[in-house]
């Protein structure tokens, strides 16, 4: 029992340390240093467990560990955003398709409701910010509803690929009209229980938000 409760107290820490770190990370344009008596503090717990967190969360590239010298937390660059949609656009599209088999009704209005807000608003009054942060909350919803526990985990490892973002990717490629529409047909596709039509839309999303973000004028120099 005590070993069980062990893990998942590690488990707790690793979260909220991730968490933590991705908040972090959507503030930043350069590498930051972050130190382990610091993170402990800010989470109230001590710092072995956000030792072992930051090593977990080396693997999936948040952070650097250097000996003696704590951890570098790195902003995403565009190359690694690229191969994240690449990714991201299989993932999405098996999600989404478990989705439509695995989704309740009440499932399907939570899913509307985190979109309500910006129905029938003009686009120039859509919050950047806030936006962002429901098309978040989407795309995590449908990792949840597919019901996997390793895509959750892959997921949850890099997710933050799109979550970290000095870009704000929708609002600086004009795509938050068309990312709406696309996000209300996989909702529709959804509840229609659709799973081929709801796995090709959520494929065609994320290949369209890769298609303009590999416009050359939307391609920042290392240096920007």
């Amino acid at each position: 029992m005590d070993h069980i409760h062990k893990r998942s107290a590690g488990q707790s820490v690793f979260e909220d340390v991730s968490a933590l770190l991705q908040n972090m990370m959507a503030d930043i344009t350069e590498p930051i240093r972050v130190r382990e008596e610091d993170l402990a503090n800010q989470l109230g717990v001590s710092r072995t467990p956000v030792r072992e967190a930051l090593i977990r969360l080396e693997s999936t590239g948040i952070v650097s560990l250097r000996p003696g010298r704590g951890a570098l937390l790195t902003p995403v660059t565009d190359e690694e955003y690229i191969e994240w949609l690449q990714l991201r656009e299989q993932l999405e599209g098996f999600a989404t398709r478990e989705a439509a088999f695995n989704a309740s009704q009440r499932d399907v209005e939570r899913l509307r409701a985190i979109f309500t807000p910006f129905i029938d608003t003009p686009e120039d009054e859509h919050k950047a910010g806030s936006y962002a942060l429901a098309n978040v909350a989407f795309h995590k919803e449908i990792m949840c509803l597919a019901n996997n526990k390793l895509l959750m985990r892959v997921w949850a490892a890099f997710g933050h690929r799109q979550t970290t973002y000095r870009r704000q990717t929708i609002k600086r490629l004009h795509r938050s009209a068309d990312s709406l529409r696309e996000h209300l047909a996989i909702i529709d596709a959804i509840e229609q229980r659709d799973a081929g039509l709801a796995e090709r839309l959520a494929k065609d999303h994320v290949q369209a938000l890769l298609i303009a973000f590999k416009q050359p004028s939307n391609i920042r120099s290392p240096n920007e």
